[in-house]
C-alpha cells in the first residue's frame, strides 16, 4: 500500500512539473509572439533618416508614419514613446474599452493586447486623454510604467512623447500613484466648467506619491496612463502628464 501511495505521489509531482513547464512555455511563447508583432510594426513605421523635416519645419516622418499605419488599421491614432523605458508603441482606439485588451494592432487575438485610447476620447478636441495598457511581467506594453513609482525615476523628468500626424506632443509627468479601480474619480475626460477642471487637476496632483513643482490650470492638456498593479485587490498604477510642448 505504501509503495502504491509513493507511486501516486510521484505521478502527481510529475504531472505538476509537466503542467508547470507547459504553462511557462505557453507564456514565453505569448511574450515572443507579442514582441515579434510590435517589432515588425516598428520596422514598418520607423522614420526614414533621409526624410528629414523640411525647411518650413513640417515633420514629414510623423505624417508618413500616421498614413502608413492608418492604412493598415484605421483604428490607429498616434505613436507613444516614454523616455528611458521600452514603451514605444502604436496607440489604437475602438468603440469600447474591451476589444484591444486582447487584440493586437492587426486585430488578431493576443493576450497582451494593445495600448489603446479611451473610446470616449477625441485626441484633437479633448484636453484630457486616457491611455490603457496591460502590465506584462516581461516589462512590455505598460510594464515599465511602474518605474514612475520610484522617486528617482519620477524626478528625472522622463518625458512622454506622442507623434500625431505632423506634430509631436511632449508631456511632463507630474503625478503618479496607485488607485482602486472601483473608484474611477481619477479618469475624467469631460468637465462641467473651469472650476470642475481645476478641482480635478488639484486632486490628481495632490494624490501623487511624490511632489513636483508644476503649475496647472484649466486650459492645460493632460494625458493619463493606466495599467494594472498588485499592491492590493483592484489596484491600478496611474501616471499623469501635462502637455508642455507641441512641435
Amino acid at each position: 500500500m505504501k509503495k502504491i501511495m509513493k507511486l501516486l505521489v510521484y505521478l502527481v509531482l510529475i504531472l505538476i512539473l509537466i503542467f508547470s513547464s507547459s504553462s511557462i512555455y505557453v507564456k514565453l511563447a505569448e511574450y515572443k509572439k507579442a514582441d515579434d508583432i510590435y517589432e515588425e510594426i516598428r520596422g514598418i513605421s520607423a522614420p526614414n533618416q533621409d526624410n528629414r523635416d523640411d525647411s518650413e519645419g513640417n515633420h514629414s516622418n510623423e505624417n508618413n508614419r500616421y498614413k502608413e499605419l492608418t492604412s493598415i488599421n484605421s483604428d490607429y491614432r498616434f505613436w507613444l514613446k516614454i523616455e528611458n523605458t521600452n514603451i514605444d508603441y502604436p496607440v489604437v482606439q475602438s468603440q469600447d474599452n474591451q476589444y484591444y485588451l486582447k487584440h493586437d494592432f492587426n486585430k488578431n487575438y493576443l493576450a497582451s493586447g494593445s495600448i489603446f485610447m479611451d473610446y470616449r476620447n477625441n485626441f484633437e478636441e479633448d484636453n484630457s486623454v486616457i491611455l490603457y495598457g496591460h502590465y506584462m511581467r516581461n516589462r512590455t506594453m505598460f510594464g515599465e510604467l511602474h518605474q514612475f513609482k520610484k522617486e528617482d525615476f519620477f524626478n528625472q523628468n522622463n518625458l512622454i512623447t506622442i507623434e500625431y500626424k505632423d506634430n509631436k506632443y511632449i508631456y511632463e509627468v507630474f503625478s503618479t500613484y496607485v488607485a482602486d479601480f472601483t473608484h474611477e474619480d481619477y479618469l475624467k475626460i469631460n468637465f462641467k466648467n473651469e472650476k470642475d477642471k481645476k478641482e480635478y487637476l488639484n486632486y490628481i496632483k495632490n494624490r501623487s506619491l511624490y511632489k513636483k513643482d508644476i503649475d496647472l490650470n484649466a486650459n492645460d492638456h493632460i494625458i493619463t496612463l493606466f495599467t494594472c498593479s498588485y499592491e492590493f485587490e483592484n489596484a491600478r498604477t496611474i501616471v499623469h502628464g501635462k502637455l508642455i510642448s507641441k512641435q
